[in-house]
């Protein structure tokens, strides 16, 4: 059961709204790195074989139909797994 506080934003979230992309419109969402950044060290939590299929599947397809694009950046992306009522990731 979802918290009150995250049930306002279901709708957002849903499989069926992410389907559907919004208009299209310029961003500039770069982050300059500094050469002097160092990048924080952080434990790495192994994920499940049929977690770590699901997230090739998602990147596999999306990368395709350029939802999204490769990451630029040399530091790791955090990725979060949440079961939903029917069962799936």
């Amino acid at each position: 059961m979802l918290s009150l506080y995250i049930q306002k934003f279901k709708l957002i979230f849903a499989k069926n709204n992410f389907d559907i992309l919004s208009e299209h419109c310029h961003w500039n969402h770069t982050i300059e790195l500094t050469l002097e950044a160092e990048p924080k060290s952080l434990e790495i939590y192994s994920l499940l074989l049929t977690e770590q299929i699901k997230l090739d599947t998602f990147f596999a397809e999306n990368l395709c139909i350029c939802r999204i694009y490769p990451p630029k950046s040399p530091i790791a992306t955090l990725v979060f797994f949440i079961e939903k009522e029917n069962n799936s990731l």
